[in-house]
């Protein structure tokens, strides 16, 4: 009976591209028709999933062809057809990679504030980038001709020392590890500027590390990479298939569903778990009334954001985080007023707490504007507390 381990790679495959496939079409259908703020980010892992869908189909179709099985149960056309399969899933797993490596980098970079935080995914990015880019050219260009990786009967044809792409794999792997474990990291730091509740961070800090369960894959495969040496080629490097096409899966679903947090919490509203859009929006216009109502001589105010104004509660439930947590007593939640302000306060006689937020670096921006489903950032904010009283 034939060896056969093909059928392992072929369900491989299919598992994990369909899986990517899934989660890319969430992504895009978040940023278009929810947040309707479609990056390059997204751009990106749109290629990303592209490059694997060939990387999956070559494997799929190398399967038929020989891939998997010994190359003595081969016959000389299959294995001239399986080799050339293989050397396109080399060049399509590296501009996966690279296409995925650069979205995650811009994904990331959307929600940090602190240059040396940009300059770290910057750096990370980029080094990550240059070696998957020379990783690719040298795969591509190991033989001379190229022709000759697959058609060993070209008279005059030769290929780099296997141990150069070796290395260079090592190298790569080591690289991209680094990479994904930095994405994994760094979120924590970025998560803890953001203007939400502690419940929110904790939530949100592994959805946005998703990002680096990729280097899993990366670690397991370095087991294997030796494997490129052997005789029995296309046998042999199955497992280096496996995970290669496991690393690609596993990177492009997680930085996509780091993107659905808009999606969660539309589930989350239909199943119950929090309050509806429109509670929300009906205890905000009840703040806004009674803001209105007892207040006079407003006027206008130009700039992106004027001050935010935090009102006594009513008996209203918001549905959200408890004001105590931040030590500011059962207040209502936080309103963002771009219109009115009091002029003659002092002729009033509620209380009141104004926050007065700064521009430039010291702003708080609606990063909802970035197409990050409400993720807000808040830096280097002064608080003003007052209390007016009748005259």
């Amino acid at each position: 009976m034939v060896e056969n381990r093909g059928p392992q790679l072929q369900a491989v495959c299919a598992t994990f591209v369909s899986m990517a496939f899934v989660a890319t079409v969430l992504r895009i259908y978040v940023r278009l028709r929810i947040v309707r703020n479609f990056g390059w980010d997204d751009a990106w892992m749109v290629s990303a999933i592209l490059t694997h869908i060939m990387f999956a189909t070559c494997s799929i179709s190398g399967v038929h062809y020989g891939t998997g099985r010994h190359m003595k149960d081969l016959t000389e056309e299959g294995i001239y057809k399986a080799l050339r399969y293989w050397w396109l899933c080399y060049v399509a797993y590296c501009l996966t990679m690279i296409a995925a490596k650069i979205s995650i980098g811009l994904f990331l970079l959307r929600v940090t504030v602190q240059k040396v935080h940009r300059w770290i995914i910057l750096i990370v990015m980029g080094l990550t980038v240059l070696t998957g880019i020379v990783f690719f050219f040298v795969t591509l260009l190991q033989c001379k001709p190229v022709s000759y990786f697959w058609d060993k009967s070209i008279v005059g044809g030769s290929c780099v020392n296997v141990y150069v792409i070796i290395g260079l794999t090592y190298l790569y792997s080591v690289i991209s590890g680094v990479c994904d474990f930095t994405f994994g990291i760094l979120p924590v730091f970025l998560v803890w500027n953001l203007n939400m509740s502690k419940r929110s961070k904790i939530m949100l800090v592994p959805i946005l590390s998703m990002a680096c369960v990729a280097s899993t894959a990366v670690i397991v495969r370095m087991a294997y990479v030796m494997d490129f040496r052997s005789d029995d080629f296309l046998y042999k490097t199955v497992d280096i298939a496996i995970w290669s096409d496991i690393e690609q899966g596993l990177a492009i679903t997680a930085g996509s569903l780091a993107t659905l947090r808009p999606l969660y919490r539309i589930v989350a509203q239909r199943l119950g778990l929090t309050e509806s859009a429109t509670n929300q929006k009906a205890s905000e216009k009840n703040s806004r009334e009674w803001y209105r109502q007892s207040s006079s001589n407003k006027r206008k105010r130009s700039g992106p954001f004027s001050l935010v104004t935090l009102t006594r509660p009513d008996k209203t439930a918001h549905g959200r985080d408890s004001d105590e947590e931040y030590g500011m007593g059962n207040l209502q939640p936080i309103q963002l007023r771009d219109d009115l302000i009091e002029e003659n306060p002092q002729e009033k006689g509620y209380n009141s707490w104004r926050i007065q937020v700064g521009s430039g670096d010291g702003s708080e921006e609606e990063l909802n504007k970035d197409g990050l489903g409400g993720i807000t950032r808040q830096t280097d904010i002064s608080w003003e507390s007052a209390q007016h009283e009748k005259s």
